[in-house]
């Protein structure tokens, strides 16, 4: 027996099946659609100029056109995290941002998800090791939409890589007066060095209308039962934090 061939046969095994391992579909497979948010769902499944679909657009804005690739980006963020090698980790990384990056390109300023998309793009630059990148993607998040937990407490995090535990407050402080009841926000205040009592919330002014937050269609059928509520687009303290085992939304899972 030629052990020397044998060899070479085992491992062009272990490469096509390495190869087989990686997932180049831009679609999310029907496991990975029941993590998806609904807005995700409707956008792969449902017609075009449905009137399910033109609810969604209405909340969603223009960019319901070119949401396939925002969801994309989030589905190759999931993969990453379940690769079990660096290569395939690297592939979904810079596939999850190609996609960001086309879907910041054409954001319209209608988009009802642009905090989101910044926040999202923003962890992605931080798992690239890009913490200049990453930092201005979470204030342009939070400048966008300031009542959403998430790039709170990743920019308090990059702070507090850079020995800066002062700026990492002060980012917290000012997450926790624009959502003062962020318990996460509010477990981080301490952990930073915040006494209480927390911080003084901000006031709405008279008549001043709240960020916008896609909510879900009347004509989606789900609003029945209330998945609208479990929205990340949504996301304060009144939803789950992604990626904990509360959450079906396996985003950028595990927490930090």
């Amino acid at each position: 027996m030629n052990w020397k061939n044998l060899g070479w046969g085992f491992a062009a095994i272990l490469v096509c099946t390495h190869a087989v391992a990686v997932d180049f579909s831009f679609n999310p497979n029907p496991a990975e659609m029941t993590r998806m948010p609904p807005y995700c769902q409707a956008k792969f499944t449902l017609k075009q100029g449905s009137p399910e679909w033109n609810g969604w657009r209405d909340r969603i804005g223009s960019n319901f056109i070119d949401l396939h690739h925002y969801c994309a980006g989030l589905n190759f963020a999931n993969r990453y995290w379940s690769a079990t090698n660096s290569k395939d980790r690297g592939f979904y990384l810079q596939s999850a941002m190609n996609n960001f990056n086309y879907m910041a390109r054409a954001a319209k300023p209608d988009f009802a998800l642009g905090a989101q998309l910044y926040s999202d793009r923003g962890e992605i630059f931080k798992l690239m090791g890009k913490r200049g990148e990453a930092a201005m993607d979470f204030n342009q998040a939070i400048s966008i939409n300031p009542r959403i937990v998430k790039p709170y407490l990743q920019l308090a995090d990059l702070y507090v890589a850079d020995k800066s535990a002062k700026r990492a407050l002060e980012t917290v402080t000012e997450g926790l007066r624009q959502i003062p009841d962020s318990k996460a926000l509010q477990r981080r205040y301490l952990e930073l060095g915040g006494r209480k009592p927390f911080p003084d919330p901000i006031v709405a002014r008279v008549g001043e209308p709240e960020p916008a937050q896609p909510g879900t269609p009347a004509s989606n059928p789900h609003a029945a039962a209330g998945e609208s509520k479990q929205e990340p687009a949504a996301q304060t303290e009144a939803s789950p934090t992604i990626g904990t085992p509360q959450n079906p939304y396996c985003r950028f899972c595990p927490p930090e």
